[in-house]
């Protein structure tokens, strides 16, 4: 199921313009796949949260990306998973992207109960659109405006794909707050471990210092 959040309405303020939301985009056996080949892999524990690069590995202190930074082809699986969010996407976003290469960076991040992510814009070393799909547990992410004071709450549930490009990647900010426990619906719904992964493109590769 796909829809433009503007439509939604219990839990929606004023939602994010480019800000696309399929529910359904996996079915229940290609989220285990999907999960085994990335605990197949070796995780990297730098930040609060387990994490894992591929294509290029982002400099969290630098916020930058060089040639450097780059650390070879997406695996098979990967691809077959960026091909398909392509497929997914709308005539708007895929303009955005290549049919053959749609996205050339990818993150994985491993959230458990009580963790989350910082207000944030993704660096403008992106490019203009960023796609996230959601494994394991459903987790409420919050979006924000600082120009407006606009605000919206997105509910991700497993095995859903999210979709950012205009003023949804440019001018909002998203976050996931650092607590066990999400309000939806008037329910308290406890979380899970939770796996993403965010594909981007790359809009500003600088030379790799000597």
């Amino acid at each position: 199921m796909s829809m433009q959040l503007s439509l939604l309405a219990e839990e929606t303020t004023v939602a994010p313009t480019g800000l696309v939301y399929h529910e359904q985009f996996l079915t229940a056996p290609e989220e285990l796949d999907f999960l085994a080949q990335i605990d197949a892999s070796e995780w990297l524990t730098d930040l609060s949260r387990r994490v894992l690069h591929f294509g290029f590995k982002y400099d969290y202190s630098n916020r930058r990306l060089d040639e450097s930074a780059r650390i070879g082809a997406f695996p098979a699986w990967l691809t077959s998973l960026a091909s398909k969010v392509y497929t997914a996407a709308s005539e708007d976003v895929q303009r955005l992207l290549e049919a053959q290469q749609p996205f050339e960076q990818a993150i994985v991040n491993e959230y458990q109960p009580g963790q989350g992510i910082a207000p944030h814009i993704d660096r403008d070393c992106f490019g203009p659109a960023v796609a996230t799909v959601s494994l394991g547990s459903a987790i409420n992410m919050d979006f924000s405006r600082d120009a407006t004071g606009d605000e919206h709450v997105q509910r991700l549930e497993p095995r859903s794909l999210l979709l950012l490009h205009g003023e949804a990647r440019t001018t909002w900010r998203h976050s996931i707050a650092k607590r066990r426990k999400d309000e939806w619906h008037g329910q308290v719904l406890e979380r899970k471990r939770r796996v993403s992964i965010t594909f981007r493109t790359i809009a500003d590769l600088i030379p790799a210092q000597t």
